[in-house]
């Protein structure tokens, strides 16, 4: 008998203070943490309506940020305070201990994915090894799918997309690399937001938040 392939999501949330403070000349510390939020409502819809995903995982050690996964069917779970990569550890070696057989790693950030993004990376990566989607710069990662969950180390930071596939080619580890201007496109800064306002992207939480606080009208002024 043919073992279940099951894929679980980890959406790690930074701390929601320190959050997006390249966002400053446009938006104030609330709503850049109020936007966090709802761009993470963005990438938590797609990951429901996922055909391939059994379970998302949001960690943070933010109330705010674990209530919206609640919200969103998605176990919450409580960051420890030892940075990114040491959480993420964490949070691949609980679901390997669950027996998951994938973990797809996208960040809280990217409000553009799909569902149709997301079943594209998992079909790519059926077997083993690694699918890894780049950042609009090419040097971040904005979705790494690890099959089994701890097949490699993360290195989340600079040039992480390199990194990951050093690592993964060290390895000896299969490596898929999945092309997509939605899932490349994080918002950290207001160019980035420049990009997305003009996608007018209006089934999204984070669209209509923006038009909500006339962030459209406050460009206007920053020019």
């Amino acid at each position: 008998r043919k073992a279940v392939v099951n894929l679980f999501v980890i959406v790690p949330v930074k701390r929601l203070e320190m959050a997006k403070s390249r966002l400053s000349p446009l938006l104030s510390i609330n709503e850049r943490k109020q936007f966090c939020l709802e761009m993470l409502k963005d990438v938590l819809k797609s990951v429901k309506t996922a055909k391939c995903v059994h379970q998302a995982v949001v960690m943070s050690m933010d109330d705010a940020a674990l209530q919206v996964a609640k919200n969103f069917d998605a176990t919450p779970f409580r960051e420890s305070k030892l940075g990114l990569n040491q959480a993420i550890l964490e949070a691949v070696n609980w679901c390997a201990e669950e027996g998951v057989s994938s973990a797809l790693i996208l960040p809280a950030d990217i409000p553009l994915v799909t569902s149709k993004d997301l079943d594209g990376i998992f079909s790519l990566g059926k077997n083993s090894g690694i699918v890894i989607s780049p950042s609009k710069s090419r040097e971040g990662t904005n979705a790494l799918l690890l099959t089994p969950p701890n097949v490699i180390p993360t290195f989340y930071g600079q040039h992480s997309f390199r990194k990951h596939i050093q690592e993964a080619s060290a390895r000896g580890v299969g490596i898929h690399i999945f092309r997509s201007s939605r899932v490349a496109l994080d918002i950290d800064t207001v160019e980035d937001l420049i990009d997305f306002l003009a996608l007018e992207v209006e089934e999204t939480y984070s669209y209509n938040f923006l038009m909500k606080v006339k962030a459209h009208k406050r460009l206007k002024s920053l020019r």
